[in-house]
């Protein structure tokens, strides 16, 4: 036999239960009236509030994206640092053949050492030299995917290539290296180059060449000296090798005439743009 008093007990239990939904389902529904009270709030100043549910609002505008460099700008300027991509990244394929060295060897170079780096404007300082006020000197900082370093040009650099060395310029620097007393390395200016002007030579060698013709190759190339690197291409092996900037041209369809006219069948010339 259950005693009266365990029937009681369930009863109050019964009720508690009951209670506690009843509380649970009453805050459920508040919270829902708050949270729709909140959104037409936003929209208070409509003549009737009661229009909100048929209410239908339209963003204006392109849904065009923006480009890669847009975005990149608006990182920089907003964030400090890039978050969808590095502006390098559009021509990381072409960089082996824009530069000698990555900057993250430039350290490990010997004093006054030539190099030919590629890579990202980030700062540029244009400083008045203390003899000579009416001089400048132009302190920068270059970036690629590997490492950063600072850039140093003087009065004669900054009157001849000061306009390319702009913040968010992609350029080739070539110059000698300098490690300093603190333990940093910059890199003495003695040209620059932005990288849409850029140009890869490529020379293949369809027969072999005797020495007699690869020092008439070799003469050819200093005649046209300049910064659009050279790159050997050997069929044979498929081997690509890209020289020293000493041998870099100035990419002329001059230069192509006459490596064609002395060498005909065995070399050939092709001039592409590394932008």
């Amino acid at each position: 036999m259950i005693k009266s008093g365990a029937f009681t007990n369930i009863e109050k239990s019964r009720k508690q239960l009951l209670d506690n939904l009843e509380y649970i389902l009453s805050a459920t529904a508040r919270a829902s009236k708050e949270r729709a009270m909140g959104q037409v709030s936003l929209f208070s100043a409509l003549p009737d509030n009661n229009e909100f549910e048929s209410a239908q609002f339209q963003l204006a505008g392109s849904d065009e994206e923006y480009p890669d460099k847009i975005i990149q700008q608006f990182e920089k300027e907003f964030l400090g640092f890039y978050v969808t991509s590095h502006p390098l990244f559009s021509i990381r394929k072409n960089l082996p053949f824009l530069r000698t060295h990555n900057i993250s060897e430039l350290n490990k170079m010997p004093e006054k050492a030539m190099a030919t780096i590629c890579g990202l404007v980030t700062a540029v300082r244009k400083i008045p030299t203390k003899k000579d006020p009416t001089k400048f000197v132009m302190i920068g900082t270059l970036e690629d995917l590997t490492d950063k370093v600072e850039v140093v040009g003087f009065n004669k650099i900054v009157q001849e290539y000061g306009e390319f060395l702009v913040t968010e310029n992609k350029v080739i620097i070539s110059g000698k290296v300098q490690h300093r007393e603190e333990g940093t390395t910059s890199l003495l200016i003695d040209s620059i180059k932005p990288v849409e002007n850029s140009n890869l030579v490529t020379i293949t060698l369809n027969q072999e060449l005797k020495y007699e013709e690869l020092c008439g190759v070799k003469d050819i190339l200093a005649q046209f000296h300049g910064s659009d690197p050279v790159l050997f291409k050997i069929p044979e092996t498929n081997d690509r090798i890209l020289t020293s900037s000493t041998f870099w041209v100035s990419a002329t369809n001059d230069l192509k005439n006459a490596i064609d006219k002395n060498f005909k069948e065995k070399v050939a010339v092709s001039i592409k743009s590394m932008d």
